[in-house]
């Protein structure tokens, strides 16, 4: 089973030495494409937006600078690809996956995306593949609410997605868990919620706050996220540990069904790398609009580092064609960038 996982991944990655899939297996990922940004994005620029954001987690809450580290205590047998390298550079930005007039009390899934700098190696990215970034993507939930690529193809509006709920009840209460409350950035804790491979192991990251992060009930703000992590970079630096759960077999750490959690207690979690975000001002001027101008997607990493499941299938083709469309319109650099700001 792992090595027929970890060969699709491959094939995946190179699809031209590989056969062509069959249609089942096209069919979602281009209904996923499809309704992202045919759907979605490109409709809401023809009916005026202005600039024209991305197609999902489009409510930003800040961009920072930051320095990635492996760790000491990362195993050996992790140290491959990415976390055999580093100390890396990297800018992030969070998010929520809510149109940015949405108030942060409505407890939306944040989005928490890493853009490393000085990696060596071409990357499986569709675009910019040798430029010299690797991208991480983390949302704040462990699971998601489908299981695999031809189920979101299955909810490509509101009424699929309604129909889909209504016949598969644990979506539903996955999406209610989903829209959590956070009252900091700085103490949510960040999921890949998605496989990925490490040379010939597969796992799953999360990343935690390094240390405890007091809170308080956040006011009546509808940016109060914004507002907090501006104040608390202001103040001082913050840190989080990555960290990585080990795929142990498909029955209790499943690779491509999605809303099935890896429990803690059957695959701890080991640290990986440290992020360490030094004390800035986020509102200095230029630094959102840099957050805004970069483009993340999983598939921009090292082979070594791979993701896997046909919902990152899926991404490959999304991710890259969603940043196209808005850097187009907006008159933003299609490349990466070679440095950091």
């Amino acid at each position: 089973m792992l090595h027929r996982f970890l060969s699709r991944g491959l094939g995946a990655a190179v699809a031209p030495q590989s056969t062509v899939p069959p249609p089942s297996v096209i069919e979602p990922i281009e209904d996923i494409r499809a309704s992202f940004i045919d759907k979605f994005q490109k409709r809401r620029i023809e009916a005026g937006e202005k600039p024209a954001e991305r197609a999902v987690f489009r409510k930003q809450h800040g961009a920072a600078k930051g320095k990635l580290t492996v760790a000491d205590e990362c195993p050996a047998k992790l140290r491959k690809g990415l976390w055999q390298g580093g100390p890396y550079d990297v800018w992030m930005r969070w998010s929520s996956d809510v149109p940015p007039n949405i108030p942060d009390q409505n407890n939306n899934t944040l989005g928490f995306a890493l853009k490393l700098f000085g990696v060596k190696g071409p990357t499986l990215a569709t675009d910019n593949p040798l430029a010299s970034t690797a991208d991480l993507i983390f949302q704040n939930s462990d699971i998601f609410f489908v299981n695999n690529a031809q189920e979101m193809a299955a909810i490509s509006s509101e009424d699929e997605t309604n129909a889909f709920t209504a016949i598969h009840k644990r979506s539903l209460l996955i999406l209610n868990e989903m829209a959590k409350k956070e009252n900091s950035l700085a103490a949510a804790r960040y999921y890949s919620t998605l496989p990925y491979a490490v040379g010939e192991e597969i796992v799953k990251y999360r990343l935690i706050p390094a240390q405890a992060v007091q809170t308080a009930a956040p006011g009546p703000s509808p940016v109060y996220l914004a507002e907090d992590i501006k104040a608390r970079l202001k103040a001082g630096a913050i840190s989080f540990v990555m960290e990585a759960q080990s795929f142990v077999d498909d029955s209790v750490t499943p690779l491509d069904r999605a809303t099935e959690r890896w429990e803690e207690t059957i695959s701890p979690f080991v640290p990986v790398a440290r992020l360490d975000i030094p004390a800035q001002d986020i509102d200095q001027a230029g630094q959102a609009a840099y957050g805004e101008s970069l483009a993340f997607s999983p598939w921009r990493t090292l082979y070594e580092n791979r993701p896997l499941g046909s919902i990152a299938d899926a991404r490959r083709i999304s991710y890259p064609a969603s940043a196209a469309v808005r850097r187009s319109l907006n008159g933003q650099l299609m490349e990466e960038p070679d440095h950091p700001r």
